[in-house]
C-alpha cells in the first residue's frame, strides 16, 4: 500500500474515532443533564440535548441511528419513571418526547441512508467508469478526486494525482487559458480537444467535457483521443494515397482511352478507306469491263473494216483515224484509273488555298489569261490532289471558255460554312449540262476532270457545283463545311 494510501486510510480511522467520540460525550450530557432536570423540577429544556447525539450518530451509521435513537430514547423514559416519582402529567410528556426521538431517528436514518447509497452509487459510478473523471477546485486551480480511469490516461495512481494543480496535467499555455475561460464564461463546456501531459512527460489528447457542480468544484470527463486521432490520420494519409493512385490511374485510363480513341478513328479511317477502295475497285472494273471492251470491240471493228477495204487508201486511212481516236480515248480512260485509285488513301491535310492555287498554274500555259486571287490565309482540309481540282478548273477555261480574258478565285463565309468561288468571262456551261459534266459518263477533250475534282473534294465533305449563267462565264461554287476550313494567321503552319 502506498503512503497515500496509508494516510488516508489512518485519517478515516481518525474520524470514526471523533464520530465515536462525540456521540458517547453528548449521549452523557444529554443524560447527566435529564437527571439534574428532573431533580430540579426543571421539564423543558434538557429533552432538546437528545437531538444532538441522534443526529450525529445517524450521521455516522446510518443502519444504526433507528436502534440508538430507540435507545437512548429507553433510556429517558426510564429517568424520567424513575427519577420524576412517576407524575402523571412529566409521564404523559416523556411518552410523547420518546415518540418524537423515535420518529426523529428514523425519519432522519432514512435520509441519511439514502444518501449513503446515492454517495455510494455516484462514487461506484465515479470509480468504475470507462470514461476518465476528475474534479478540480475552481479557487485553488488543484485536482481534487480522479478515478483510476482517468488516472490511467495520465499514467500515474489517482493518489499521486490528487492536490496536482491542473497546469501542470494542462501544458499548453494557450489551451489551458481557453478551457480555464470557457468555464469562468459558461460554467460549462463541451467536448474541448486538449492536449495533456502524463507523469511520463507523454503528450496525449482528449476530449473534455466539464460544468461546475456545487461547492465551486468543477467536474471533467476525459475520453483518450489520442489513437483515434492516430487512426485517423492513418486513414487520411492512406485516402490522399488512394486518391493520388485513382488520379494517377485515372490519368494512366484518360491516355489509354485517347490512345483507344485513336485506335477506334484510324480503324474507322480504314474502313472508310476500304469502303472507299471498294467503291473504286467496282468503279474500276466497271470501267475496266465495261468502256474498255467497249472500245477495244470498236477497233477489232475498224481493223476488219480496213481489211476489207486495203484496195482504198483513203477508206482504210479513215478507219485508222478512228482507230488512232479511240485508242486514244482508251489511254485517257487508263489516266483516270492511275489518278482515281490515290483519291482518299492518304489522310487529308491542312492547305493554304493560295499556295494550292499558285501550284496548280505551275502546270498551265496560261498565256494572257489573267488570274485574280482574293483568297487571304484561307486554309481548308482536303485531299492531297486538291491541286487538281485547281488545276482542272482553269484548264477547262482554257480549253473550253474560248475568248476568255480572266478568271478569279475569291471566298465567303455563310454562317458556318465557308463557299469558295471559281468564275471566269468565257461562254460559260449551258443550262443542260450543269449536272451532266460531273458525271463520269459526260466527257470531251478533259476526259474525267470534273468527275475526278468531285470525288477529291467529297473525301472531306465538300461539295461543287456550277451556278454560272450561259454566255456570260462558268462559275463553280465549293461548298466548305464547318471544321473543314481554318483561317490561321500569316506564319502557321501544320
Amino acid at each position: 500500500m502506498s503512503i497515500a494510501s496509508e494516510l488516508q486510510a489512518a485519517i478515516i480511522r481518525n474520524r470514526n474515532l471523533w464520530f465515536v467520540a462525540a456521540i458517547l460525550v453528548t449521549s452523557i450530557a444529554a443524560v447527566v443533564s435529564s437527571i439534574y432536570s428532573l431533580l430540579h423540577g426543571i421539564y423543558d429544556v434538557h429533552q432538546f440535548l437528545y437531538f444532538i447525539p441522534i443526529i450525529l450518530c445517524v450521521w455516522y451509521s446510518p443502519r444504526r441511528g433507528v436502534i440508538f435513537s430507540l435507545v437512548l430514547s429507553v433510556i429517558y423514559l426510564a429517568l424520567v419513571y424513575i427519577v420524576g416519582g412517576f407524575n402523571p402529567e412529566l409521564v404523559a410528556i416523556s411518552t410523547a418526547w420518546f415518540m418524537i426521538f423515535v420518529t426523529i431517528g428514523v425519519v432522519t436514518s432514512s435520509f441519511a441512508q439514502g444518501s449513503l447509497n446515492e454517495r455510494r452509487k455516484f462514487r461506484g459510478i465515479f470509480e468504475n467508469s470507462q470514461a476518465g473523471i476528475f474534479t478540480y477546485d475552481r479557487a485553488t486551480m488543484r485536482i481534487s478526486e480522479i478515478n483510476l480511469k482517468c488516472a490511467r490516461i495520465l499514467q500515474a495512481e489517482p493518489e499521486a494525482l490528487i492536490g496536482r494543480p491542473l497546469a501542470e496535467v494542462v501544458t499548453d499555455a494557450e489551451e489551458y487559458a481557453s478551457f480555464v475561460q470557457e468555464i469562468r464564461r459558461s460554467q460549462h463546456a463541451a467536448d474541448l480537444e486538449l492536449h495533456v501531459t502524463t507523469i511520463a512527460g507523454e503528450i496525449r489528447q482528449v476530449l473534455v467535457s466539464a460544468s461546475v457542480s456545487m461547492g465551486n468544484t468543477v467536474i471533467c470527463s476525459v475520453a483518450d483521443i489520442t489513437e483515434r486521432r492516430l487512426a485517423e490520420r492513418v486513414i487520411r494519409k492512406a485516402r490522399d494515397e488512394l486518391e493520388q493512385r485513382v488520379m494517377e490511374r485515372t490519368r494512366e485510363l484518360t491516355r489509354a482511352n485517347e490512345v483507344l480513341s485513336a485506335e477506334i478513328d484510324e480503324r474507322k479511317q480504314f474502313e472508310e478507306a476500304i469502303r472507299l477502295a471498294n467503291k473504286k475497285l467496282n468503279l474500276l472494273s466497271s470501267i475496266t469491263r465495261h468502256d474498255i471492251l467497249n472500245q477495244v470491240s470498236a477497233i477489232v471493228m475498224y481493223l476488219s473494216l480496213a481489211e476489207e477495204e486495203v484496195d482504198e487508201p483513203e477508206k482504210m486511212k479513215a478507219h485508222l483515224r478512228k482507230i488512232g481516236l479511240v485508242t486514244d480515248l482508251i489511254q485517257k480512260q487508263i489516266r483516270f484509273t492511275h489518278d482515281y485509285q490515290y483519291i482518299g488513301t492518304r489522310p487529308p491535310v491542312w492547305q493554304g488555298v493560295a499556295h494550292t492555287v499558285n501550284a496548280a498554274l505551275k502546270h498551265l500555259g496560261i498565256g494572257n489569261l489573267r488570274v485574280e486571287r482574293d483568297l487571304g490565309d484561307l486554309e481548308i482540309l482536303a485531299d492531297s490532289q486538291l491541286e487538281n481540282v485547281f488545276h482542272n478548273m482553269v484548264e477547262n477555261t482554257l480549253r473550253h471558255g474560248r475568248h476568255a480574258t480572266f478568271c478569279r478565285f475569291s471566298y465567303r463565309v455563310d454562317g458556318d460554312r465557308l463557299t469558295l468561288v471559281y468564275e471566269d468571262d468565257g461562254v460559260g456551261i449551258p443550262a443542260g449540262a450543269k449536272e451532266k459534266i460531273f458525271k463520269r459518263e459526260y466527257y470531251r477533250n478533259t476526259g474525267y476532270g470534273l468527275f475526278l475534282a468531285l470525288e477529291i473534294l467529297g473525301t472531306t465533305g465538300m461539295t461543287m457545283q456550277e451556278t454560272g449563267e450561259p454566255g456570260k462565264g462558268a462559275r463553280f461554287k465549293i461548298t466548305v463545311p464547318n471544321g473543314v476550313f481554318r483561317f490561321p494567321g500569316p506564319g502557321t503552319s501544320d
